[in-house]
């Protein structure tokens, strides 16, 4: 027997009730954790899945929605609070109501991000035609601009021709899903994907970069990720190891590889020819990238714990190439990871560019003469980027800066320096520099 309309609407209305609860405990937990100790939302979302098994696929997905769109909404939302520095600092937890109102206004100032069927869950305000015109119904504010988005600070560490506005205009909004072919044909895996229900997108002039906007499927559990024909990597990264062009046979460093989406994109361009040597602090790091070179099939990849202070003396002038993919605020990701907005410091800025200085001048001395440096960072802020490469350049004056092509142009880039927002392309804001050690000059 089928249940009555009743019943099913008795049904539905219970649903959405245990949905909104759940809801309101993961916020509590991502907005605890964030504040209190700094964790990313990202794995704080994961564990708080892990640890209730009973959130289905389309529970999970929808509490993700609404608890990414308070995070990426934040700047609008503390305003409607009585407290947010207590709270940004972990020394208030919210109350059930106070969770209950915040998603209930991000889902409305994020409603162009939902579908209608989502949206009705939640007892939502007549919707504005941009989000600047629902955060002022919101707000009851006239004139207010996306820089509400970001903490006041944020500007002053800006370079003067940073595409603020554009950015903002970006940044409340989710990215897309990028991939970069590893192998076969481009055109051959876009097929493939489309067989597993995504569309996926060459860049116009990065062919081996695909974007995905309807990534509903685990891209990990795909027999084209297994089999190694692409990786997962934002286009803004694979800028990165574009702009180094390494060459196939030749000797590079990755010296901070992390778990090594750069080091395989080397090794991929070079043929799995010729050497890298990827290091890192974080021993566990490189197990992952060892690992992936596995499945990916490359032979040519080295890795090397390094602790960052200094080469070792058999390393000195070894290498065509090396790779700083530098420590750094990250504010670079905001987009995707948008907790990190307002956990963020500003005195972290100069703590980390020091850390960066370091480094460069630790891995200077591992380029051979006529060998090329690349610094690279995930971050906006010009004490990371185009100031920590003019200050290393004046420490080393066998270093010069050296054009290349833009790797989403292919114009000219005739400083040697180049930071990548969401503006040039819908993708993560990255810096890169590439310098050239002259010969005969020490």
């Amino acid at each position: 027997m089928r249940p009555s309309s009743q019943t099913r609407t008795m049904i539905s209305e219970a649903k959405q009730a245990s949905q909104m609860k759940m809801a309101c405990n993961a916020l509590h937990t991502v907005l605890c954790a964030v504040s209190g100790s700094g964790k990313p939302a990202d794995r704080v979302l994961s564990a708080f899945f892990r640890d209730n098994p009973r959130c289905g696929s389309r529970d999970r997905r929808l509490i993700s929605e609404l608890v990414y769109a308070v995070l990426r909404t934040w700047g609008i939302l503390r305003q409607t609070l009585e407290n947010p520095e207590a709270m940004e600092a972990g020394e208030h937890a919210p109350s059930a109501r106070e969770l209950q109102e915040l998603l209930a206004r991000g889902a409305y100032l994020a409603a162009a991000d939902f579908p209608a069927g989502r949206l009705a869950r939640i007892p939502l305000p007549h919707p504005g035609a941009s989000l600047l015109d629902r955060a002022g119904k919101l707000l009851g504010k006239n004139g207010l601009t996306e820089e509400i988005l970001i903490p006041a600070w944020v500007k002053k560490h800006l370079a003067p021709d940073f595409p603020l506005q554009k950015y903002l205009e970006k940044l409340a909004s989710r990215p897309p899903m990028w991939i970069r072919r590893e192998s076969g044909g481009t055109a051959e895996l876009a097929a493939e994907l489309a067989a597993a229900g995504l569309t996926a997108v060459p860049h116009e002039y990065a062919r081996d970069a695909l974007s995905i906007t309807d990534a509903a499927v685990n891209l990990y559990t795909l027999p084209a990720y297994t089999g190694g024909s692409f990786e997962v990597q934002d286009l803004a990264s694979q800028c990165i190891g574009l702009a180094a062009a390494p060459s196939t046979g030749e000797r590079w460093l990755d010296a901070c590889a992390g778990a090594g989406g750069k080091t395989l994109q080397l090794a991929s361009m070079m043929k799995n020819k010729g050497t890298i040597v990827a290091s890192d602090i974080r021993e566990y790091k490189l197990e992952d990238l060892r690992k992936r070179a596995r499945r990916a099939g490359f032979s040519n990849i080295q890795t090397r714990a390094w602790d960052g202070k200094t080469l070792r003396p058999q390393l000195r002038e070894s290498f065509d190439g090396v790779l700083v993919d530098a420590p750094c605020s990250c504010s670079g990701v905001w987009r995707r990871n948008p907790d990190g907005i307002w956990s963020a410091r500003e005195s972290a800025i100069a703590e980390t560019a020091a850390i960066q200085s370091g480094i460069l001048d630790a891995v200077a001395p591992g380029v051979k003469a006529g060998g090329v440096l690349i610094y690279a960072t995930c971050s906006m802020f010009m004490e990371e980027n185009e100031l920590q490469a003019e200050a290393f350049l004046k420490r080393h004056p066998e270093f010069v800066p050296e054009r290349f092509p833009h790797p989403l142009t292919g114009e000219d880039v005739v400083s040697g320096m180049l930071q990548i927002t969401p503006a040039d392309a819908d993708c993560d804001a990255m810096f890169v520099a590439r310098m050239r050690k002259l010969k005969g000059v020490r």
